[in-house]
């Protein structure tokens, strides 16, 4: 029979533990150092940038006392961040400022002025902002917005609409300073006056660029788009050296070695460009469209992107290739971006079957208006070639802010 064991009795002492050697280079206080104590207090490379940090907090707390209003939402994350791009623009203008004025009296306009130096400071300025605000705003976007594009294309679509803000900022200051020019005439400002002048607009310019990249939308590159190739237009016909340009054609703005025929070409090469990146715009604001809308077997929002797509590139070949070039590539160009805007508006009630009947209706009076104004131009001989470009060119772009307008009040686009 097995023995029960019997437990230890209460005055029965425990066995002793094997105790465990001390290493003798164990510390014996607690206060003496270790070495992960050396490894703490040593510096590190990493532990540099977070005492930098601590280092911009502390001043500004000494500085602006309280506590500071969490920023919430992105329309107070945008301001913020115009604001930083403002004071570097602005840093940089006014470095460049006390380079070119040091130590003389300079006109307001012409040559080394305040007018020429503000307009190339701020384009540099502008077009880096521009840029990363855009890239910004739009990383880590969806591969549906994406429509399957890379990267290369959303660097397109930020130099584009970069270029096209600072050329509009460039032509602002330019005329601004060549009508006080004309207002001042003979005043001459010193050092600082003239970096003052050019710290201003290199800020001004630094927050609006960011600011607007930053809250791109399908309308707001339709109202960029009007006002560059606008303003474009306008500056070429007042420099062109050919009087009679307009018993021609249009084109012949984009003729000769003159200022007039480089603004032209710019203009039309940088409208191009927007119109594709602005032909993803409507495609996504399309798409989300199209989800709410009734089922239908002809409905295509990919074939109106690409339209806009090929208008687009069509514009960028009237520019690239001018009449005193090759006159059937270049008129090659202008009638195919003719045909597809046609082919365009009287497709649009099967490829967006279901969009409100109004504006199929006023895109059918478009088309036929575009028609007539054809007619009057050749057999009739009514209008000059000149003049029905321009009637064309406004009913086009018309269409197009109705268009855009008609799309957001569907409940597309975002909010500006």
């Amino acid at each position: 029979m097995a023995e029960q064991a019997t437990p230890p009795s209460a005055g029965a002492a425990e066995p002793t533990r094997p105790t465990e050697p001390t290493s003798p280079t164990e510390p014996t206080s607690p206060t003496e150092p270790t070495a992960a104590t050396f490894a703490t207090a040593a510096p590190s490379p990493q532990g540099q940038p977070a005492a930098l940090r601590r280092l911009i907090r502390s001043t500004m707390q000494l500085l602006y006392p309280g506590t500071e209003a969490a920023e919430t939402g992105t329309l107070a994350e945008g301001e913020g961040r115009a604001l930083v791009a403002a004071l570097w623009s602005g840093g940089i203008g006014l470095l460049v400022g006390l380079i070119a004025f040091w130590g003389g009296n300079v006109p307001l306009t012409g040559g080394a002025s305040p007018g020429l130096v503000s307009a190339v400071t701020a384009a540099v300025t502008g077009t880096v902002a521009c840029i990363v605000a855009y890239l910004r705003e739009t990383r880590g976007q969806s591969p549906q917005w994406s429509r399957g594009f890379s990267r290369a294309k959303r660097w397109l679509d930020a130099v584009a609409i970069a270029l096209v803000h600072v050329a509009i900022m460039a032509m602002i200051v330019l005329l601004v300073f060549q009508v006080l020019g004309q207002s001042f005439i003979g005043v001459r400002v010193d050092t600082f006056t003239g970096t003052m002048i050019v710290t201003a607009i290199s800020a001004v310019t630094g927050y609006v660029t960011t600011l607007s990249a930053s809250t791109i939308t399908a309308r707001s590159l339709s109202v960029l788009l009007g006002i560059y190739l606008t303003a474009g237009i306008v500056v070429a016909m007042m420099t062109t050296s050919m009087t009679n340009w307009w018993e021609l054609h249009f084109s012949e703005l984009g003729v000769g070695e003159g200022i007039s025929q480089l603004v032209f070409n710019l203009t039309m090469a940088g409208g191009g460009l927007l119109m594709t990146t602005l032909a993803f715009y409507l495609a996504r604001d399309l798409d989300a469209w199209a989800v709410h809308a009734a089922p239908s077997t002809t409905r295509n929002v990919s074939l109106v992107q690409w339209s806009f797509v090929l208008i687009g590139l069509c514009l960028i070949g009237v520019a690239l290739v001018p009449v005193d070039v090759s006159l059937w590539i270049h008129n090659t160009f202008a009638t195919g971006m003719a045909v597809v805007f046609g082919l365009l508006l009287i497709r649009l009630r099967w490829l967006l079957d279901g969009f409100p009947r109004a504006f199929l209706v006023f895109s059918d009076a478009v088309a036929i208006s575009i028609a007539v104004g054809a007619l009057l131009f050749w057999p009739m001989q009514y209008y000059t070639l000149a003049a029905f470009e321009i009637i064309a060119a406004l009913l086009i772009f018309v269409w197009l802010i109705i268009f855009i307008r008609h799309v957001g009040a569907l409940g597309g686009a975002r909010t500006p």
